[in-house]
């Protein structure tokens, strides 16, 4: 039997006049921040979670859009809440969200930022792999046959390295530009995830022109921090840095 799985929602949750931006990672959706911004709505913020375009349900659209699209996606969420009339915006970003998290942090004035699992550089080939285990991923929770899957993997297995080399390009770029950031940033990395990523923070750390920033790693954290095993340690953390 295959499964209707439905798909994600962006989330807006109205609180003070203190907007949080939340950002989520590249082939998830708003889940990887949902008890991030619930848990800071408690406290009184306001939190809105958007989805990027083709993500939060079946992979195909995924094929559609380039990290442009997603980039543009960030700009109009920033660009809402400014409308909305809030003056007072933090950014929390992962993976790839803290990326655009760096990158609209080089362009705007913000409160604060925080940016968790953020990668210095992805090869092309890595960001294909990304798509395509999420796309397998995704079939087999559906209950599909082998046969279906494999037949359905055709597009991602032949996917062009294009618009991967754009990714690659973008965070090249973004990481060249941390000077020009200048708020108080903190950095959080999960020691159980690939040595790029404590790279990666190490580098953003020295090279950001902020007065106040934090680094840290956490022991027990994979990639996926704010669903891992510290997710508390890490949500107190976030509460502690926004105050």
């Amino acid at each position: 039997m295959v499964l209707t799985i439905l798909p994600a929602k962006e989330i807006y949750l109205k609180g003070n006049e203190h907007a949080i931006l939340l950002l989520h990672s590249f082939t998830s959706h708003t889940r990887d921040m949902k008890k991030v911004a619930t848990k800071l709505h408690e406290e009184g913020y306001t939190c809105y979670v958007p989805l990027y375009r083709g993500h939060g349900h079946k992979p195909e659209p995924l094929l559609q859009y380039k990290v442009e699209d997603w980039w543009q996606d960030v700009v109009k969420a920033h660009q809402f809440l400014l409308n909305e009339g809030y003056q007072k915006i933090s950014v929390i970003g992962l993976s790839i969200g803290g990326i655009f998290t760096l990158k609209l942090a080089q362009l705007e004035k913000l409160e604060q930022i925080i940016v968790l699992s953020v990668p210095i550089d992805k090869e092309p080939a890595q960001l294909k792999q990304r798509i395509i285990d999420y796309a397998y991923n995704f079939k087999h929770i559906e209950g599909k046959s082998e046969q279906q899957i494999t037949h359905e993997m055709k597009p991602f297995n032949d996917m062009p390295l294009d618009a991967m080399i754009g990714f690659q390009r973008f965070i090249k770029e973004t990481m060249q530009q941390l000077e020009k950031i200048t708020m108080p940033i903190a950095i959080f990395y999960g020691k159980r995830d690939e040595d790029l990523y404590e790279h990666s923070a190490d580098t953003i750390y020295q090279r950001v022109h902020s007065m106040q920033k934090l680094k840290r790693g956490f022991e027990n954290s994979k990639h996926l921090m704010t669903l891992g095993r510290e997710q508390d340690e890490i949500l107190q953390e976030i509460m502690q840095f926004l105050k």
